[in-house]
């Protein structure tokens, strides 16, 4: 499963504004699509990322204007993966450098996707849907007796 390529995921497709755009129009963006990141693009190519930590920390907390460009919050020249990493790949990043989203390049170095968190989780939920239907309510918890009949 590790050893797969990303490509074999079913990738979260890329919410994205333009570089330039106000903080409003981010956060308008977020809202209604419902994303936990926004990718930046310029011409079509990826120049940053914005991702809910982000606006919680670098706008909200600090009361940013909607009229602020994003480009002073974004982080720039983000990491990223493309279709030929495998999923191992995406998870060490995820657990070394505390990423929830990383953005997927296709061979021509366009955005093609995300890789989330919860891609993975629902990977291994799907490929192992026994042992997590069947995990107690916590991992270290064990149950004294059988439930049902």
């Amino acid at each position: 499963m590790l050893v797969d390529r990303i490509a074999t995921l079913p990738l979260t497709p890329p919410v994205t504004v333009e570089r330039g755009s106000s903080v409003g129009g981010l956060l308008d963006e977020v809202q209604s699509k419902n994303v936990g990141c926004v990718l930046v693009v310029e011409h079509g190519r990826l120049v940053g990322i914005i991702t809910e930590r982000d606006v919680l920390l670098k706008i909200v907390a600090r009361d940013i204007p909607n009229t602020a460009v994003v480009d002073e919050y974004m982080t720039s020249d983000p990491v990223t993966l493309t279709l030929e990493h495998c999923i191992g790949d995406a998870v060490t990043l995820m657990n070394d450098r505390n990423f929830r989203h990383i953005p997927v390049l296709d061979a021509a170095g366009d955005v093609f996707g995300i890789v989330s968190v919860k891609d993975v989780i629902n990977l291994i939920a799907e490929s192992f849907p026994e042992k997590v239907l069947n995990l107690p309510p916590r991992p270290h918890q064990k149950m004294e007796t059988p439930e049902g009949g």
